[in-house]
């Protein structure tokens, strides 16, 4: 099947009136995160350099790339101008059951569930149309908030010494996957809303990679972040299962649908909406190289916790973003 696609960012916007995004208060990093960048060799002159746009993607786990921004991913890799990125911060060593599985220890079993999620990552890539050497897999452990609490309508997380140093490993990652050959730079990840506490410490980490590059490359920079987990009732005894509402029925996805309880009210209305109708077989056959995600994987006591999950992402026909400008 041969697809249209539009240039990347050439979205079909949906603004909502009267609706603003809450802006995330800016990062206070340490000075020494900035450090390995106070020294820059000697640039070609501009005239020699390839100048092109940048996407960059911070992902949490392997598959929240094609969750968060599959189709925009297969647009920015297919528009012949654009340079993409993926930065995978975990490898989703903490998807199997706790403990030891069969004959292998904890240790063994996470090895194995890093080394298969990896491949099924490189696989899905390869159907956006992103080659290995485009990815770069950090693999920090799961686990990068250190505590939360419920302020001002969300969550504020404190970031664990493990969350401190993937956010340092991500800084000192851009300057050359991002290159100062860029014109612009679009960051895809996470979103400060998101249930799952690694999607917001990821959040954080992207948030500071898009407020360094504006600082010191002096190109425009937008970040796009979007919920990949709702919040769900707190007298449930686990989280993060993801926003159990989509699709809705109709073409568009809607903010209702997202939960609304006392502890923690319904986020705003995201700002950027593309239809990807077009592309609904892209994404899905990206989704579908996770094999451990979305038929489970009994060897490494990988077990599905909620089967429909996937079903959800595969069948929706638009991506959402929550967007700021830098």
């Amino acid at each position: 099947m041969r697809f249209t696609v539009p240039l990347l960012p050439q979205f079909r916007l949906a603004r909502r009136s009267g609706q603003r995004l809450c802006r995330a208060r800016s990062l206070l990093l340490p000075a020494v995160l900035f450090a390995p960048f106070a020294a820059c060799g000697q640039e070609p002159p501009e005239a020699a350099r390839e100048l092109q746009p940048c996407v960059l993607a911070v992902s949490p786990h392997p598959d929240d790339e094609t969750i968060i921004g599959g189709a925009a991913l297969y647009k920015a890799a297919h528009d012949g101008r654009t340079k993409v990125e993926i930065i995978y911060v975990t490898s989703g060593d903490a998807a199997g059951l706790p403990g030891p599985c069969g004959a292998l220890s904890e240790e063994e079993k996470r090895a194995r569930i890093v080394e298969l999620r990896e491949g099924e990552t490189r696989a899905a890539c390869a159907v956006l149309g992103i080659a290995p050497a485009q990815l770069h897999f950090l693999r920090f452990r799961e686990g990068l908030v250190q505590e939360s609490e419920f302020r001002e309508g969300r969550r504020r997380d404190v970031l664990s010494s493990t969350g401190e140093q993937a956010l340092a490993a991500v800084l000192k990652l851009l300057p050359q996957r991002v290159g100062r050959d860029a014109t612009s730079l679009t960051v895809i990840t996470s979103s400060m809303w998101d249930a799952h506490p690694d999607h917001r410490a990821v959040y954080q980490a992207a948030r500071a990679a898009a407020e360094f590059v504006r600082g010191n490359f002096g190109i425009p920079v937008t970040l796009l972040h979007a919920i990949a987990h709702d919040e769900i009732p707190a007298d449930l005894d686990f989280c993060c299962l993801g926003d159990l509402h989509w699709p809705n029925p109709g073409p568009h996805l809607e903010q209702t649908a997202l939960l609304d309880f006392p502890q923690r009210p319904r986020p705003p209305c995201w700002d950027l909406v593309q239809d990807i109708t077009e592309l609904v077989a892209v994404r899905t056959a990206a989704l579908k190289q996770h094999v451990s995600q979305v038929e489970g994987w009994p060897e490494l006591c990988m077990v599905l916790v909620l089967k429909s999950y996937y079903r959800y992402w595969m069948e929706k026909t638009e991506e959402v973003f929550y967007e700021e400008k830098f």
